[in-house]
């Protein structure tokens, strides 16, 4: 039986996995600024470079994966075709809504993804985690909310469809902890390569482009989603979710360090808002398991 201290610990590495999966998934705008090339060729690179990139490593390991594959089952395809969701949903967001108003819609995630984990998996959905979603999400909101525009109803359609296929995938990877769900992301690559590859122009890429392409897929995605999945194997997916807010409060500070362009005071106080509200429910869960 797990002493408590060694429960303490896999929860303390299950959190500092989500916040690393954040600060990566962060510097995805950093990154796209310098490729110069149309949304649906940067999807259809990206995904290919992460097949690239997890094929080698899962032929490494084939017959772990194959164990894996046989055990997961229905679910890893249904993970699959979630992040191949999430991926291509997320292009078309950005290309018919702001950033901003993609933004609020993720913020969701969270709340999504703890009800989710609540109805499938029974997880516990304390108060002070209920109270800390909210925070995050006000502070979101005050963060990005000064730059929403109108006329961009379908590109936060498609983020709403980003944060419920993300919130879900977090509940497979979590109902199926016992297993490495690392096969899903070489699926979701290929499903996703090849929805966008009739849009895209592959040609195009510069060798310039396919060095910041190789940063974004095999680098800023593969490795953040590696990341999270890991922490789901510790932590709870609503707890792992409410971490992954920082993403987008530290995507504008990458932005404001790397380019300059300093966020304004409402989106630094936003910022804070979510930051502090996320240590605060971290924390509130690690005494709660002590006492």
């Amino acid at each position: 039986m797990p002493t408590q201290p060694s429960l303490q610990n896999s929860a303390a590495l299950g959190v500092i996995y989500a916040v690393g999966a954040a600060a990566v998934w962060s510097t995805a705008g950093v990154i796209v600024r310098r490729i110069d090339l149309p949304a649906w060729d940067v999807t259809f690179w990206r995904s290919t470079l992460l097949l690239a990139t997890i094929l080698p490593l899962l032929t490494w390991r084939r017959r772990a994966v194959w164990i894996d594959i046989r055990n997961a089952g229905h679910a890893l395809l249904a993970s699959g075709l979630l992040l191949a969701c999430t991926f291509i949903a997320f292009i078309l967001a950005l290309s018919n809504a702001p950033v901003a108003n993609v933004l609020i819609m993720l913020a969701t995630t969270p709340f999504l993804t703890a009800l989710l984990a609540r109805l499938v998996l029974g997880e516990p959905l304390h108060r002070h985690t209920l109270a800390a979603m909210a925070a995050a999400a006000a502070g979101l909101a005050l963060s990005v909310g000064g730059s929403l525009k109108a006329g961009a109803l379908f590109g936060m359609a498609m983020g709403g469809v980003v944060a419920f296929c993300m919130s879900l995938n977090y509940v497979i990877i979590r109902h199926r902890r016992d297993v490495s769900m690392a096969p899903s992301l070489a699926l979701a690559g290929a499903i996703s390569a090849l929805a966008a590859l009739p849009f895209a122009q592959p040609s195009a890429a510069t060798a310039t482009d396919m060095a910041w392409l190789l940063v974004l897929g095999p680098g800023q995605l593969a490795a953040g989603l590696l990341l999270y999945m890991a922490s789901l194997k510790y932590i709870p997916a609503g707890r792992a979710a409410l971490i992954g807010l920082l993403d987008p409060v530290l995507g504008p500070i990458w932005v404001w360090l790397v380019d300059g362009e300093k966020p304004g005071d409402l989106t630094l106080l936003g910022g804070a808002i979510v930051i502090g509200s996320a240590a605060l429910n971290v924390w509130l869960d690690s005494r709660r398991s002590t006492g």
